[in-house]
């Protein structure tokens, strides 16, 4: 009984250190949304807050859109400070410290570091621990929302 409720409290303090985050569009197909579907990720936020992680190469992470505070993005770590990358047109870039390069896993619709640059660390939102994929509309249709 009391492993039990040892399980509950720390799945609570695992969740209240995370956060959901509904993900629709294309950039991250095919390893989010796939077939057109939605994904909900779950997030790993204290680690950020904290300063107890910083992005690894390959990483999935949601961040703060440079220019854009309101508007959070998902996409993959490409490389991190000290790194160099080579750019969708061509131009080599050394990643400076405190940031890192981001882009999406569908290149072809992708608005990522090739558009908006290098990442600040300060704009990280979280890493991705897990991604759930979902249909929002039988979603909808289920908790009678339609």
């Amino acid at each position: 009984m009391k492993l039990g409720k040892l399980h509950g409290i720390g799945i609570g303090a695992a969740l209240a250190f995370s956060q959901l985050f509904h993900v629709s569009g294309k950039s991250m197909s095919p390893t989010i949304n796939m077939k057109g579907n939605n994904s909900i990720l779950l997030l790993d936020k204290i680690s950020s807050l904290l300063g107890m992680y910083s992005p690894k190469v390959n990483d999935v992470v949601v961040f703060s859109k440079p220019g854009m505070d309101k508007k959070s993005v998902v996409k993959r770590v490409k490389a991190i400070s000290g790194q160099s990358v080579l750019t969708k047109n061509g131009t080599v870039i050394i990643v400076k410290p405190g940031h890192f390069w981001a882009v999406g896993d569908n290149q072809t619709c992708s608005v990522d570091s090739n558009d908006y640059g290098q990442v600040p660390l300060q704009a990280l939102i979280g890493r991705c621990l897990l991604i759930v994929p979902f249909d929002l509309q039988y979603l909808k249709r289920f908790i009678g929302l339609l």
